[in-house]
């Protein structure tokens, strides 16, 4: 059975107060690294890092890829210096656990130790033509591919509900298109649907998919943009299109060739994102 999206306020302070008996650190940017894209962390400038295995109720994360740990810091580079970060190695998917309460924990602890910013990324799979393996999406809408409707979420007094949808921000959006083309970084635009898992869609499903204009399938990222959205973060989503959809492509989907792309295309996403996240002021 499906679990509700009902999480209590006391897990999440709990954690909360944990990650503030470590450090008294208070991040504003907050960047969520998907499959095999980890590696970005490594250019941040580390004033604390917490696996996540030792914050109180934090979800376990089991799948390759996702190192789980949340590194505090800021990201360098000659004069320029970026706001106070938080970066999520890894995050928790739906079907490691069933439930959405650990899959947007995250995004909820983010809000309580301050976070105002999101940067989300996740591998995914390209259903668009136009698409190639190592192509850089920015997500401009989203579908829900799923059984059922995330529903109002509560805790406590922290959320309020949004009539409208619209989970992105659009100067977040305008800014990557910019920092792509000071770059010199090809980016795609369009719209990513979020799948259950943790089997890929056959060709059926795909082709499905791509009549109702979807560009890209994942595993991820939805919950967690909606979650951030009814917080009030201004929110913006970044795929990498990591292999082509079954059926778009004649090759077998495996995770290791979604971990390899994500190794391939290391140097320039992380380009990318460190043009970004040091564009990005209060």
């Amino acid at each position: 059975m499906i679990k509700s999206i009902l999480l209590q306020k006391e897990e999440i302070l709990t954690a909360t107060n944990f990650i503030r008996q470590l450090t008294n650190f208070k991040p504003q940017l907050a960047l969520i690294l998907g499959t095999g894209l980890g590696n970005f962390s490594n250019k941040i400038d580390a004033i604390s890092i917490i696996p996540s295995s030792e914050i109180p109720y934090y979800p376990v994360l089991s799948v390759q890829g996702h190192a789980g740990k949340l590194i505090f810091g800021y990201l360098k580079k000659d004069t320029l210096h970026s706001m106070p970060l938080l970066i999520f190695q890894g995050r928790t998917h739906f079907y490691e656990s069933g439930s959405i309460d650990q899959v947007v924990f995250p995004i909820l602890l983010s809000y309580q130790v301050g976070i105002k910013k999101l940067i989300i990324t996740n591998a995914a799979g390209g259903i668009n033509s136009c698409f190639n393996v190592g192509d850089i999406m920015l997500i401009q809408d989203t579908v829900k591919f799923s059984v059922f409707q995330l529903p109002t979420l509560k805790i406590g007094s922290i959320l309020s509900n949004y009539k409208y949808p619209n989970y992105f921000d659009t100067g977040m959006k305008q800014r990557l298109i910019q920092c792509a083309s000071k770059t010199q970084i090809p980016l795609q635009q369009g719209t990513y649907c979020w799948c259950m898992g943790p089997s890929y869609e056959t060709p059926a499903e795909i082709q499905m998919l791509k009549r109702i204009g979807v560009d890209a399938v994942g595993m991820s990222t939805v919950p967690e943009i909606f979650t951030a959205h009814k917080l009030g973060m201004k929110t913006v989503g970044i795929s990498l299109i990591s292999n082509l959809a079954a059926g778009i492509s004649s090759v077998k989907i495996s995770h290791a060739d979604v971990m390899e792309t994500g190794t391939e295309v290391t140097v320039r996403f992380s380009r990318l994102m460190e043009q970004l996240v040091l564009s990005l002021k209060q």
